[in-house]
């Protein structure tokens, strides 16, 4: 428990220390920062830039501290040797055409508990996560149901954050005639831009494969242990229980911040499959 705190707490700091590093390195040269922020030229330009950089931090720091559902004790149920009886399977049965859609939950030996669908148990955060999408080690934590609309607007300010620094690193370049006389007046902005391109090229790849995770309402782990996923594996490969149409899916994935029940969606998609395949 320890080392884990330890290292929640010297990767987050990190991530501030550069964040707010290689701003702070632009404001000793002239840049436009400096010029807005210290000269006072432009003062609103400098505002908005600070509270970009901020939000992005704010929730960074949000996405690693909010719970990211951790199933609660309430799902816990009383140990039993022999095996399930077949009436506490969570059945639904479509008489009209025989198809029988079994979403029975599935035990976790760690947590004891009777895990939602689409849950997982995390060995790193020794908890069971609703809607479980990774376990992210730029936080140091798990992003799941509760936190994944939070990392997903970390990343997209974050994104914003890195091309307007790079550029103003652009505006502030200094020309030489000879190569050596340039990367001498240069090296300070060098060394940033490798920074936030190296960091940038991560940081929208994570930011487009969340933003398709968001439309299509599927999840890392979903996506990744599909066939080993006992609600998933029997379903056709191109077949997403949980799809709900675009809108829908970003609509709550943004605006929805209760706990949703899976069991019933999954349900009702799957029946309205087999319809489909059954016509």
């Amino acid at each position: 428990m320890k080392k884990h705190l330890a290292t929640a707490v010297f990767v987050r700091v990190s991530h501030t220390a550069l964040t707010l590093g290689v701003p702070a390195t632009l404001l000793v040269k002239k840049t436009e920062l400096r010029s807005a922020l210290i000269d006072g030229e432009n003062l609103l330009y400098g505002v908005l830039y600070v509270i970009l950089l901020l939000t992005s931090l704010t929730f960074y720091h949000i996405a690693c501290a909010v719970d990211p559902g951790y199933v609660p004790d309430t799902y816990k149920v009383i140990a039993n040797n022999d095996d399930s009886d077949d009436e506490d399977d969570l059945n639904d049965d479509d008489s009209e055409h025989g198809k029988m859609v079994k979403t029975k939950p599935r035990y976790c030996d760690y947590c004891e508990i009777d895990q939602p669908m689409r849950s997982r148990h995390c060995e790193d955060c020794g908890h069971c996560v609703r809607k479980f999408d990774h376990h992210c080690p730029w936080l140091e934590t798990c992003v799941g149901e509760r936190n994944h609309k939070i990392f997903w607007l970390f990343l997209l300010t974050k994104v914003a954050v890195i091309g307007w620094t790079l550029l103003i690193i652009f505006n502030a370049i200094v020309y030489k005639a000879a190569w050596n006389e340039w990367g001498y007046s240069n090296v300070l902005y060098i060394i940033d831009s490798l920074i936030l391109v190296i960091s940038g090229l991560v940081v929208i790849g994570l930011w487009g494969f969340h933003t398709y995770i968001m439309g299509t309402n599927i999840t890392t782990w979903e996506m990744v242990s599909r066939r080993r996923i006992t609600y998933l594996k029997y379903l056709d490969e191109d077949f997403n229980p949980f799809h709900e149409g675009y809108i829908k899916n970003i609509l709550y994935f943004l605006c929805v911040c209760n706990e949703r029940n899976w069991e019933i969606v999954y349900r009702k998609n799957v029946k309205m499959e087999n319809s489909y395949q059954m016509v």
